[in-house]
């Protein structure tokens, strides 16, 4: 008798618990519109990056490898030198893995972070295969290096959007 009473005040208990923890989640996305969600996940783009600001700090942490020079087109403006995390060339499409980190060269010889790129792979998403997609927005296809791409400026405004290739604002001299 003692056990039953026991195993129903622990159900009267724990079903309230497990219900209302079931209702309720950390993740307020559901209730965020998408240009708020974008706007939290950027901010938590900052948040990862704010310890990277150096190319130093990027190197130690990871991003150790330039795979393009600094890029710049010439009417359009640049992107800066493209920092990977190799590890992360995997076909992962998270916002706080990004693969890249984008660097803009200054004349005293030190570098600025001014945002970051996601990649994937054709090998991994082939060409055909319907594109990849985050902050709402689904990446291009770069067929000249085989990859999807998404460029996020998180550091400097590019008049040109967020989500734009080139930024105006980002030079290689």
């Amino acid at each position: 008798m003692l056990i039953k009473k026991f195993f129903t005040y622990l159900l009267i208990f724990l079903c309230p618990l497990v219900f209302f923890s079931a209702c309720s989640s950390d993740d307020d996305n559901g209730k965020l519109s998408e240009e708020e969600q974008i706007k939290q996940m950027l901010n938590e783009v900052r948040q990862l990056t704010a310890n990277l600001q150096t190319l130093e700090a990027a190197v130690e942490a990871g991003w150790d490898t330039d795979l393009s020079g600094c890029v710049e087109h010439p009417e359009e403006g640049g992107m800066g030198h493209h920092y990977a995390r190799v590890e992360y060339i995997d076909g992962r499409v998270n916002h706080m893995e990004p693969q890249i980190l984008l660097f803009e060269p200054h004349a005293d010889g030190s570098f600025e972070l001014v945002g970051v790129e996601y990649i994937v792979p054709f090998g991994i998403l082939p060409a055909d295969a319907e594109a990849p997609e985050l902050f709402f927005h689904k990446f291009h296809q770069n067929p000249v290096q085989q990859i999807w791409a998404l460029h996020v400026w998180t550091e400097k405004e590019n008049p040109s959007g967020t989500f734009y290739d080139w930024n105006p604002n980002v030079s290689c001299n």
